[in-house]
């Protein structure tokens, strides 16, 4: 997986509108309705650089291989999907708050897709949503304990799962022809 830092730095220096978590969030949603990456940076970006300007083409490049990679990873046969989250070394409140704030994109880019998409959902997949829309109303007061570290644990799990599930749900994996 790409570091946070170095997505949230080629973010700040492109001007993005948005922070590294929610723009991954934001991406995820939006390969559900199998979007393309001008659609994720034209809701991630002010301004798409022109091609002359070689600094921003770095980090157009970065943000080309997070598209490709989360693409990938959401579709995998191995469930290997990471969501991309302030690291281990910030402060809780900021780890909670890149959790909220990734799930909040990820209901935006879901929401650009069209009621239809939402409307494949399950009763499942549907209180899948339900469960990320409350997580991106997470607050950043919540004291770090192991109690708590452990909570956030189980809830990136949950949410990684969630995302999974509802793209399994809306963009079913063709099965692998079985070899004779």
């Amino acid at each position: 997986m790409l570091e946070f830092d170095s997505i949230q730095n080629a973010l700040e220096k492109l001007q993005a509108v948005t922070d590294a978590s929610e723009a991954h969030g934001t991406l995820c949603g939006l390969l559900l309705g199998q979007q393309d990456i001008s659609k994720w940076l034209k809701f991630t970006l002010d301004n798409i650089p022109d091609q002359g300007d070689l600094l921003a083409q770095e980090s157009l490049q970065l943000l080309q291989q997070l598209f490709d990679m989360s693409k990938e990873q959401l579709n995998a046969e191995d469930m290997c999907l990471e969501l991309l989250l302030p690291d281990e070394s910030e402060e809780f409140a900021i780890r909670l708050l890149g959790l909220a704030s990734w799930s909040q994109g990820f209901l935006y880019g879901l929401a650009v897709n069209g009621e239809a998409l939402v409307s494949h959902l399950s009763e499942q997949g549907r209180e899948c949503l339900e469960d990320l829309l409350e997580i991106s109303q997470l607050g950043h007061d919540e004291e770090e304990t192991e109690e708590t570290e452990a909570v956030y644990a189980e809830i990136v799990e949950h949410v990684r799962l969630s995302v999974i599930y509802m793209n399994e749900e809306v963009n079913p994996i063709m099965p692998s022809p079985s070899l004779q």
